[in-house]
């Protein structure tokens, strides 16, 4: 799949949940909390994907990552634990 299409793909979930009434809250998500963009991003960290790596294997300038992230991170974010 090209970059474009990719981004084209990502951009047009997001745009529907959106459209759903699915949005996000734009504030920045306070230190003590985490959220799913966080867990998505440990997670492909843990197994070797990581930013650089997916934009160099779609040949990207920019995959709109951190977007994404924040994205999901205001969606679904819960208190962490410690430990």
């Amino acid at each position: 799949m090209a970059q474009d299409d990719i981004k084209t793909e990502m951009d047009k979930v997001i745009g529907e949940l959106e459209r759903r009434g699915i949005n996000y809250n734009q504030q920045q998500t306070p230190d003590d909390l985490t959220g799913l963009g966080d867990v998505v991003e440990s997670v492909l960290t843990t197994v070797g994907i990581t930013e650089e790596r997916f934009k160099q294997w779609f040949n990207l300038q920019e995959c709109n990552c951190n977007k994404r992230k924040k994205w999901l991170n205001n969606l679904l974010s819960w208190k962490k634990t410690q430990g």
